[in-house]
């Protein structure tokens, strides 16, 4: 005996949240998604996730270099988790986007958070310093972006260098 609507938990969620088959395409969105997108719900189903997350004509990984979460989830049937860029209302703001796959492998359910505000954003847009890499808070002080980062979220940042990088930079040394 059913005693609830699919429709009327997700719609009960907070947090914005898609559906999304294999094609890229909206099969289902909540309500805090439409206010969150500023889109009326008929707008969001049918519509492909990347052209409603970006404005995009193509999926986001064919775009440029930028990583897909719905992409990887897909292709590995895990939990996928990346930072979007969007365009809301002529505001560019920040977003932490998680993507489940779902057990029938067809589909994934993205969960979307806004972190625009914990980082202190100023439409959209953090200030660093492009040789220091500090970073301008809200007061217009300059710190370094590990007490940034753990002033705004708790999390605390760990040093390494990358495999291009080092690369580029331990090679000669180590010849």
């Amino acid at each position: 005996m059913k005693y609830y609507n699919e429709n009327e938990i997700l719609d009960n969620v907070s947090q914005p949240i898609l559906l999304i088959n294999r094609n890229y395409n909206i099969i289902d969105a909540n309500q805090a998604f439409c206010k969150h997108s500023q889109r009326p719900l008929n707008k969001i189903i049918g519509q492909s996730c990347y052209n409603i997350s970006h404005g995009y004509g193509k999926q986001c990984s064919q775009h440029s270099d930028m990583l897909c979460p719905t992409k990887i989830a897909f292709e590995t049937l895990e939990r996928s988790s990346g930072i979007h860029s969007r365009n809301i209302g002529g505001e560019r703001i920040l977003e932490a986007v998680v993507v489940t796959p779902i057990a029938s492998k067809d589909y994934v359910i993205q969960e979307i958070t806004d972190i625009s505000k914990i980082f202190g954003l100023v439409e959209g847009i953090l200030r660093i310093c492009s040789i220091c890499k500090n970073v301008c808070d809200d007061k217009g002080n300059w710190n370094r972006i590990e007490s940034y980062v753990h002033d705004h979220t708790g999390a605390d940042i760990s040093h390494g260098i990358c495999p291009k990088c080092y690369e580029k930079v331990c090679h000669d040394f180590l010849i």
